[in-house]
């Protein structure tokens, strides 16, 4: 008997088609039981923040003259009470406890996770910005290289290893620090008139991210709808940076 839901290879059903051939009834079901419609899969990503939270000690540092740095700012974490350390064309602007939530990230949907091999993208919101070229980058969202990310403490895919998983994002790095708590800015902004910084109601300073899903589906990448999440820091060191998640 014929074994059921089992798919075949691709060069296999190639060949039920070729010239002067004569499919099979059978041979047609095992094609149409081969293609994945993404209704079937209706995969995307449910969040939000973990009930606990967790504290970290950072220093602040920015450049003294950006095109003598490598980078306009450093956030280095680092133990509490412990001195700042200094830093070469760098000036240390704040040391502070910076306490935050995680992210609770489910799968929507029944999903196959060896056979899709599911991986979590994060995008950043970027200004619109003229390149070297000349070219004019419009603003938006943007997925950076894993090693881009990295080197600011952040990351850019997570691999999925379950239905349902925890994500510390680590949320202060996606901001550039200012001599003020409520001076810090989105990493990667240019303060200049228009530029968002503050939320409405509460104004304190936020950075906008999308996280979304990418599975693989024979060898094709496919995305989810994005979910939108806009990171809020808190007032002082008692106020937990939060989300808002749509």
């Amino acid at each position: 008997m014929e074994e059921r839901n089992k798919l075949t290879q691709r060069e296999e059903l190639k060949t039920y088609f070729e010239t002067g051939k004569y499919p099979t009834q059978s041979q047609f079901g095992q094609f149409i039981d081969n293609y994945v419609h993404l209704n079937e899969l209706n995969f995307g990503l449910e969040i939000k923040p973990t009930g606990d939270y967790k504290t970290k000690h950072y220093h602040f540092y920015k450049a003294d003259k950006l095109g003598e740095a490598n980078r306009g700012h450093i956030n280095i974490e680092s133990v509490k009470d412990s001195k700042p350390e200094e830093i070469a064309r760098y000036t240390h602007v704040l040391s502070r406890d910076i306490s935050y939530r995680s992210l609770n990230v489910k799968l929507s949907g029944e999903l196959d996770i060896d056979k899709h091999q599911p991986k979590i993208i994060i995008k950043r919101y970027k200004q619109k910005k003229i390149m070297k070229s000349g070219y004019r980058k419009p603003s938006g969202f943007y997925q950076e290289l894993p090693e881009d990310a990295k080197s600011w403490d952040r990351q850019s895919e997570y691999p999925v290893k379950s239905n349902e998983m925890v994500l510390d994002i680590n949320p202060i790095s996606y901001f550039r620090p200012g001599k003020d708590y409520r001076d810090f800015y989105p990493a990667g902004t240019i303060n200049r008139p228009g530029s968002f910084r503050y939320s409405v109601h509460h104004r304190k300073p936020f950075s906008l991210i999308q996280m979304l899903l990418e599975i693989d589906v024979n060898g094709t990448k496919f995305r989810s709808n994005p979910v939108n999440i806009k990171i809020i820091l808190g007032r002082d060191e008692n106020d937990l940076i939060n989300y808002i998640i749509n």
